[in-house]
């Protein structure tokens, strides 16, 4: 399996199955936490595969991902942060989406996922990088810190009608 940076050449073969990977792997870990209609709103506004084509067609949103043979197993998709830090961070780059097929988790994909994004991240010039980790995701928080973040806040995070509480957490570049 390689790493690479997907880009607009990939809409077509890879806007589905980022989709699909987002998706399937959003709802096996916490489908059970939400009522089925604000799972699938979430799904539908949040995973969708015109999101990621227009995150493909953009420049301010990269993703990199692993393949196995044809089978997209696990990516990180970067963003403009839209996190309400306090104090606010208008200039950070946020982790926004980042997921791995189960089968793949603890292969070591993980930490070179984030280590592209914080490569990314200073060779763009970005001095703070955040994201947002479900407050009762303890695993998603032992990662995070293993790679020097610490969390700075929390916010309600929407999906569909229900509200979950989020950890807003930070790493210094």
């Amino acid at each position: 399996m390689k790493l690479r940076r997907l880009n607009s050449s990939d809409i077509e073969n890879l806007a589905a199955p980022l989709s699909d990977l987002g998706a399937a792997t959003f709802t096996n870990t916490f489908g059970h936490l939400y009522k089925p209609e604000d799972l699938q709103y979430f799904i539908d506004n949040s995973h969708s595969a015109d999101v990621y084509a227009k995150a493909l067609a953009s420049n301010d949103q990269p993703i990199w991902a692993f393949q196995d043979g044809d089978t997209l197993v696990a990516y990180i998709k970067l963003c403009p942060n839209g996190l309400p830090c306090v104090p606010p961070m208008p200039n950070a780059i946020e982790i926004s989406k980042f997921y791995a097929l189960s089968e793949y988790r603890s292969m070591g994909l993980g930490a070179q996922l984030m280590e592209a994004a914080i490569t990314y991240a200073k060779d763009n010039g970005f001095k703070d990088m955040v994201l947002s980790v479900y407050s009762e995701n303890f695993g998603g928080h032992k990662f995070y810190k293993r790679h020097g973040f610490e969390k700075i806040g929390e916010y309600l995070f929407p999906v569909g009608e229900q509200l979950d509480k989020e950890w807003i957490m930070h790493k210094r570049l």
